[in-house]
């Protein structure tokens, strides 16, 4: 099936939202004519008037009307998606590639930071899940918790942190006698399955069943279910730490242990010198420095 041009497409689109042959051409910057002329093309390939003209004035006609229902919302997607594209391939753009618990329980928190800092950076975030390749062309930068060595030839690693593990709750759930966690809810998280055990041996508790209680794939569904009063979920401290600090979850226990997961950044080769990234490594770096350490770039 032929698809008319879409320059066709928005004249007719900008002639009918404004109204005028005249007003369209300004917005479109080209000539009235040259609007005129594209509306007539498009006419004759859908095969009816989609204006009635009275001299100077226009009006859609019935199936005027219907076709710009039907191609109005396409338009303006395509609008917005090369828009959105423009600003994520933009002289000033950090596009990241990261988990939705990363980029929801880390970074989005410390992003008013970067923004307050560095006004001129537009950050894109796309989701990474499980198995996703690791495409240099995609992204800037990409965010992992485990080593892929074999995909990451054409990146620069950098090391972020170790996350700390200790068991959480609502308020609401009350007082824990963690020498019998076994009796309480308990919430685990299936990409972290190991998460319990090594908590409950460094604590020197009983281990947690793996069996007991719920299982969510990912850590922020395990994270809300906690914070609804579901039970008890094994945490990664550094990324609940808004949760804890506004009250909506609380430490059950002063024990904590190191994680199995060492989070680092895979920079994208290429792109390593451009001063967007530059900015953003800088910020990233201090961001994940010790209490009283200073970062280097």
């Amino acid at each position: 099936m032929h698809v008319p041009p879409l320059h066709l497409l928005r004249s007719f689109s900008e002639a009918a939202r404004l109204g005028s042959f005249s007003r369209a051409a300004e917005t479109l910057n080209v000539t009235q004519s040259a609007v005129s002329q594209q509306i007539r093309q498009l006419e004759l390939q859908v095969g009816t008037p989609l204006f009635q003209r009275a001299g100077r004035q226009i009006a859609l006609t019935d199936f005027g009307r219907v076709y710009l229902e039907l191609v109005g919302g396409p338009i303006t997607a395509l609008e917005e998606g090369h828009t959105a594209l423009k600003a994520m391939t933009g002289r000033s753009s950090v596009v990241l590639r990261l988990s939705r618990s990363f980029a929801l329980h880390w970074l989005a928190p410390r992003m008013p930071d970067l923004a307050r800092r560095h006004p001129d950076l537009s950050v894109t975030s796309l989701y990474l899940n499980p198995g996703d390749a690791l495409d240099a062309n995609i992204s800037d930068a990409v965010v992992l918790s485990t080593h892929r060595q074999s995909e990451l030839s054409d990146f620069i690693i950098e090391p972020l942190f170790v996350t700390t593990l200790c068991p959480v709750a609502a308020p609401s759930l009350g007082p824990v006698d963690i020498e019998r966690l076994s009796d309480y809810p308990i919430i685990h998280t299936l990409r972290r399955y190991n998460d319990w055990q090594t908590w409950c041996e460094a604590a020197g508790v009983p281990v947690v069943p793996r069996d007991h209680g719920w299982s969510f794939e990912s850590s922020s569904m395990s994270y809300a279910a906690a914070e609804h009063g579901l039970g008890i979920v094994m945490a990664e401290i550094e990324f609940v730490a808004d949760a804890i600090a506004q009250g909506r979850l609380r430490q059950i226990s002063p024990s904590v242990a190191s994680s199995e997961h060492h989070f680092h950044i895979a920079y994208t080769r290429s792109r390593y010198s451009r001063p967007p990234i530059k900015k953003f490594r800088a910020w990233l770096l201090e961001q994940t420095q010790p209490a009283g350490g200073s970062a280097s770039a």
